[in-house]
């Protein structure tokens, strides 16, 4: 027997079940109500779960750690579609530590707040308490229709969901309104919460004509955004906008007028009733994809992500999506006018999806199940080094322990400072990029040579300076808190805190 025929059996009797594989959602652990799934750029080691009621907890290697990361439920408001929603990390999380939550409040009731968090000595675990508030949005009139999603962009700023306001048809007409952070997704700068250009209408609006954007995602292989946007009595609908159209930037995409491809019903019990908007507005961007809640069984439509793990390759390529009533996981590619396809999977009151460093799928059911997605083993990981960060050619030499201990990081200052420029002498005993963040200040970075002392000057943004100016004004003299993180080659991180007088 020769050929291609004896080629194939052979292939067959060395891996005999790599061919039938399929994929499967592996169990990670039992969480209480989970309702998001972040991890850490370049860490494969790391998952976040987020818990509606206030939580963050962490699995490190597969097991879930004694004590949460982060404990925020004095601040959060939980219970329904409110609570801890969301998390991200942004591309610097390994040396500025910093991290991003999205919450409904306690105070004042419903509203939606961005709050920056900071990793502690102990990388398992947050500075405890309510972190640093970045952006609030008024939500008092329904407790419903929240958004909660983080994600930074593949231009290193923060996007955030948020949703109408609550109510049937969109009372306020939020969604349509530009000026409204309501119904939209936003992009800001994290170090201050404000917008930045190319922003299309001069405030942190990014898309519009939203209605409850539960969760979107970016493809890591494209940069597209990609939106799972919650309908209300008759479709469910995924808006896609490629990173070569603009990445959603300026798009309206339809709501309240338009609910999926059809005119928005005046009785959102009945699908039938005459159009809530009589001449529906043209230019509005339709959806890649969209389901019916008759036909499909939909209800709350779970955005996923565009599926990358080379250890998937059935689904390589496809979007990955769900629903909170429907429990099959459903897939579908993106500008192809063929149908979804089911996936054989289920997850019954799915709540999220997540995406690890390494690309690997993940699902969070409201029941507290979080899985992985595989196809048969667990696809590997590994990150090409960062610029500046190389390790030593060759990896670390045979006999020679490698380095575990973070930079000695010395900072000294003089006395109280002026506003307009603080100045610090920052000084390392190792080669390492030093991160230098304070509220209301630019962040600056340093390549640092081992011994040798560098100046850093922070400079007020130009928001940040209106306040502090009023804030000195006011006080005659105020306290800046300066955050600094030093990271070696070997990604061994020191952090530092400094509190600074300032008078004008």
């Amino acid at each position: 027997m020769r050929g291609p025929l004896a080629a194939a059996l052979a292939l067959a009797l060395v891996a005999p079940g790599s061919a039938a594989a399929a994929p499967e959602l592996v169990p990670v652990g039992q969480f209480a109500s989970p309702v998001g799934l972040a991890a850490p750029p370049r860490d494969p080691s790391r998952l976040f779960v987020v818990e509606r009621g206030g939580t963050v907890r962490l699995v490190r290697d597969g097991a879930v750690a004694p004590a949460p990361f982060a404990d925020l439920s004095e601040q959060v408001l939980a219970g329904g579609e409110q609570g801890l929603l969301g998390m991200a990390f942004p591309p610097d999380y390994a040396a500025s530590g910093l991290a991003y939550v999205f919450l409904t409040a306690k105070s004042p009731p419903g509203e939606l707040q961005i709050r920056e968090l900071q990793r502690s000595a102990d990388p398992d675990r947050a500075i405890p308490g309510p972190g640093r508030l970045l952006l609030a949005v008024p939500h008092p009139d329904a407790a419903n229709h929240n958004g909660g999603q983080l994600a930074f962009g593949p231009d290193g700023f923060l996007y955030a969901a948020t949703g109408d306001g609550g109510g049937a048809n969109d009372p306020g007409d939020d969604a349509a309104d530009t000026t409204s952070l309501l119904g939209k997704i936003l992009r800001i700068d994290p170090r201050d919460g404000a917008a930045q250009p190319p922003n299309p209408f001069g405030n942190q609006v990014w898309a519009y004509g939203l209605r409850n954007p539960w969760r979107f995602s970016f493809d890591r292989a494209t940069g597209d955004l990609v939106i799972g946007d919650v309908g209300q009595g008759v479709k469910e609908e995924i808006d896609w906008s490629p990173a070569a159209a603009g990445g959603g930037r300026g798009v309206d995409f339809g709501w309240r007028c338009w609910e999926g491809t059809i005119p928005t019903p005046s009785d959102p019990s009945n699908r039938n009733s005459p159009p809530l908007c009589p001449n529906p507005p043209a230019g509005t961007q339709s959806p890649a994809a969209e389901r019916d809640h008759d036909a499909d069984g939909f209800c709350a439509i779970v955005g996923g992500f565009v599926v990358r793990d080379p250890g998937v390759p059935s689904l390589a390529g496809r979007y990955l999506y769900g629903d909170n009533c429907h429990s099959g996981l459903e897939s579908v590619v993106l500008g192809d006018p063929a149908a979804p396809a089911a996936t054989g999977l289920s997850v019954p009151a799915l709540a999220s999806f997540g995406e690890d460093a390494c690309g690997r799928i993940y699902t969070a059911s409201l029941g507290g199940a979080v899985s992985r997605l595989q196809e048969g083993a667990p696809s590997p990981c590994s990150f090409p080094p960062e610029p500046g960060l190389a390790p030593p050619p060759g990896g670390t030499p045979a006999g020679v322990t490698a380095d575990t201990r973070a930079p000695l990081l010395r900072v000294a200052w003089r006395g109280t400072q002026r506003l307009r420029r603080l100045r610090l002498a920052v000084r390392a005993d190792e080669d390492c990029a030093v991160t230098v963040r304070a509220r209301r200040f630019r962040t600056r970075r340093r390549a640092l040579k081992a011994g040798v002392r560098e100046t850093v000057r922070l400079r007020p943004t130009r928001r940040g300076a209106r306040r502090l100016r009023r804030a000195l004004v006011r006080d005659g003299r105020i306290t800046v808190t300066v955050r600094l993180a030093a990271r070696d080659a070997a990604g061994n991180v020191r952090l530092r805190r400094v509190r600074l007088g300032v008078t004008r």
